[in-house]
This record gives C-alpha cells, sequence and structure tokens, in this order.
C-alpha cells in the first residue's frame, strides 16, 4: 500500500516558481516567432540573441518535467530539476555578464533563487526516492 508522503512547502514553492519560469519563456519566445516581441534587453546582434531560443525552449521543458518530478518527490524529479536550475542559473550569469548591471532588477531575484533553490533540494535530498 502506497503511503501519502507530506511535500515540503519549500519543495511545493520551488516548483510553483518553475513552473512560472518555465511559463514565462515559453511565452517570451512564442511572442517573438509569431512576431510580436518583446522588447530586448541585451545589447548584442539578433543573431546572438536568437542562438538563445532552442536552450531556452529546452530549459523550460525541464523546468516544467523537474517541477511535477519534484511534486512527486522522485529521485528523477530532484535530478531533472537541478540540472534545469543550473541552466536557469547558466543562463541569468551570462545574462548579467553581457548587460552587467543595467538588468539587475531582473537578474538579481532569479541568480538569488537558482543558487537558493540547488541549495534548498541539495539539504532535502533525503527526501526523493
Amino acid at each position: 500500500m502506497n503511503e501519502w508522503k507530506r511535500i515540503p512547502l519549500g519543495v511545493i514553492v520551488i516548483a510553483v516558481i518553475l513552473i512560472f519560469v518555465a511559463l514565462a519563456t515559453g511565452i517570451f519566445w512564442l511572442a517573438k516567432i509569431v512576431g510580436k516581441p518583446f522588447p530586448e534587453t541585451m545589447p548584442v546582434s539578433p543573431i546572438v540573441y536568437n542562438a538563445f531560443a532552442a536552450p531556452d525552449i529546452i530549459m523550460s521543458l525541464l523546468l516544467c518535467v523537474g517541477a511535477v518530478g519534484l511534486l512527486r518527490l522522485r529521485k528523477w524529479g530532484l535530478v531533472i530539476g537541478l540540472v534545469a536550475l543550473g541552466m536557469w542559473l547558466f543562463d541569468s550569469l551570462l545574462i548579467f555578464g553581457i548587460t552587467r548591471l543595467s538588468q539587475i532588477n531582473i537578474l538579481g531575484p532569479s541568480i538569488f533563487f537558482a543558487f537558493f533553490a540547488v541549495g534548498y533540494l541539495l539539504i532535502k535530498r533525503d527526501l526523493f526516492d
């Protein structure tokens, strides 16, 4: 008989934020593909800017799958969630390196959350089977 495990609030919050980030990233690139792009925030050529599309879409998929796995307290959810958070952290740090402090109001909380989430999930890794 399966026993219900209580999901810690921190895991729920992380999973919900991962889903929102995945949706926001997907909507951003969908709007760009449809021809109604949001204002570009990176001061780079469009070729370099568009090179982020495929990694961002893959990251969005991993964020969604990882969030579901985290909510189910599965080991694969932890692994995929950590990989997706790593991709998000790399993406945020790369953009931070390009824009410097001009976008810190967006990137600062993202970088802080990604570091926090990775640390929290590593501390709570015993919950996942």
